[in-house]
This record gives C-alpha cells, structure tokens and sequence, in this order.
C-alpha cells in the first residue's frame, strides 16, 4: 500500500501556532522598542528645555518666573485651553527661544501629546532660584531620577529637593492644590 506525501491537519495546525507566536514575540518587541522611542525623544527634548533654561539662568540670575506652567490643557492656540496653561507654555517658550530651538507651547501640550505632556515650575518662595521640568513616560524611565513621579521623567532642583524633604504625596513638587506659590504640596 502506498504512503500520502502530504501533511497532516495536526502538523499544519502546530505550523499556524509556531507562525503566531512568532508574530506575537515580534509585535511586543517592536511595540517596546517604539515605545522606549518615543520616550527618548521626549526626554531629550526636556534635556534640551533644560539646557536653555540654566542660559536663561545665566543671564538672568533666576529661573523663568513661571508657576505651575503645565501642558495639560485641551488646546492651544485660538481655541480654548484650560485654565491658561498653554499662555504660561507660550512665555516660557518666548524667554527660551534665544537660547535653543524649543518649538511652539503646542509641542509641549496634552493637545497634542496626549497624557504624556511637560510640566515647568518655579516658585516665588526661594526668589526663583529653583525650577521643576517634567515630562510624562510610557514606560518606566522615569522611576529613578530622583523625583516623584514614577511615571515621569524629572529635571531641576525642586523635583529632589522635594522628595528628598517629604514622603508621600507631600513629596510632589507640582503643586496641585492650587497653591501655586509653595514648592512641595509638604509646606515649601
């Protein structure tokens, strides 16, 4: 009696597995490449932020008089935002515009960066002689800066002074409260 040649319908069954895993591992692998990506990018445009800030700094002997400029409203420009944040963005971005190529406050906006906007700060309380600068993570690149937000990635001196000063929630340097003028939701 003579043999079929041809494949079994188990063996083309564990061929379609095979080829699926495969396909899965790739994905998730492209997926955490993209998205450690797209966080370096927001982390060297906060270096670059960064950068022209302490020029700023130099020529000014103080920071950028902006408190609690946050990025999270829901449009910039003509239309309308929250709370004047993208107002607080457009000054900052003028006082800097001498020193590096920042872009305009729509580059920094929840508008169009979706959760993962920037927030700067500098209180009256120390004369403006310290500032906050965060961006929003997908990842986890954030979780050992010295800040903190685990989620975030944290520049300047508030963010450690902050949680080096107080536990907990007291601990954010991006005052929430509404109190613009303190530091730390702690006190100061």
């Amino acid at each position: 009696m003579k043999k079929n040649a041809g494949f079994t319908l188990v063996e083309i069954m564990i061929v379609v597995v095979v080829i699926v895993v495969l396909a899965l591992i790739a994905y998730v692998a492209y997926d955490n490449v993209s998205r450690d990506a797209r966080d370096s990018a927001r982390i060297a445009t906060l270096k670059q932020l960064e950068s022209a800030i302490e020029l700023y700094y130099a020529d000014h002997e103080q920071y950028p008089t902006i408190a609690h400029g946050r990025g999270d409203e829901t449009s910039c420009g003509s239309q309308t935002e929250n709370w004047g944040h993208c107002d607080r963005w457009n000054t900052l971005i003028n006082l800097l515009t001498p020193y590096a190529e920042v872009g305009s406050p729509e580059d920094y906006s929840s508008a169009t960066n979706g959760s993962y906007y920037y927030s700067y700060d500098s209180q009256s309380d120390d004369g403006y002689q310290t500032y906050g600068l965060m961006v929003y993570l997908e990842g986890n690149g954030g979780a050992n800066d010295g800040g903190y937000y685990s989620n975030a990635y944290e520049l300047g001196q508030n963010p450690e002074y902050c949680a080096d000063t107080y536990s907990g929630s007291n601990a954010q340097w991006l005052n929430t409260s509404g109190a613009y003028n303190q530091r730390c939701l702690g006190g100061n």
